[in-house]
């Protein structure tokens, strides 16, 4: 196992190398990667100073004795599980999340799988900022699309065997003879 798990590392590294070193595109591909990253960063770097001042505006508001500053005004607070966070309080929720699912991952079941979901469930609300119900209702549309795929596939699965006759002879033979 250890041995083809290197095998496909080098493969893997291989093939990464020669596509980025290509002499045909590889300046090219070259340039748009470094074009990402730097674009990346700028965004990072914009992001982490419209957090900051947030942050620093907020706490002035929590200094103040005011709650409702982090879920974004007294009527958010009535029910902080709708989305709507102020970017503070996504950063919060990410981390306390991300800490949570880390700490779960260190403890036994189910401990762990408490904190584990737990720590998903508000890293994923401060990730996306859309609330509970509409990340539940999203998984919900998932399962239910992924069972009409499913059935889909085993209708045309069916009408593919029943025009190669597949499934004429597969119940030939199995049927008992007399």
């Amino acid at each position: 196992m250890d041995r083809a798990l290197s095998m496909l590392a080098g493969v893997g590294l291989g093939a990464g190398l020669m596509y980025i070193l290509d002499p045909q595109m590889g300046r090219r591909r070259r340039a748009i990667a470094r074009d990402k990253l730097v674009s990346a960063a700028h965004e990072a770097q914009e992001t982490a100073g419209i957090v900051s001042r947030d942050m620093r505006n907020r706490a002035q508001g929590l200094a103040s004795g005011d709650l409702s500053v982090l879920a974004g005004g007294k009527r958010a607070l009535t029910n902080p599980l709708r989305g709507g966070w102020s970017p503070t309080g996504r950063a919060l929720m990410t981390g306390l999340g991300a800490g949570l699912f880390f700490y779960g991952l260190t403890r036994h079941a189910p401990t762990a799988c408490i904190l584990g979901t737990i720590g998903c469930a508000l890293a994923a609300e401060g990730i996306t900022n859309a609330g509970i119900e509409d990340i539940t209702g999203a998984a919900g549309n998932v399962a239910e699309k992924a069972q009409n795929i499913a059935g889909m596939a085993g209708e045309a699965a069916k009408s593919a065997a029943s025009s190669l006759g597949i499934r004429e002879e597969a119940h030939a033979q199995s049927a008992p003879r007399r």
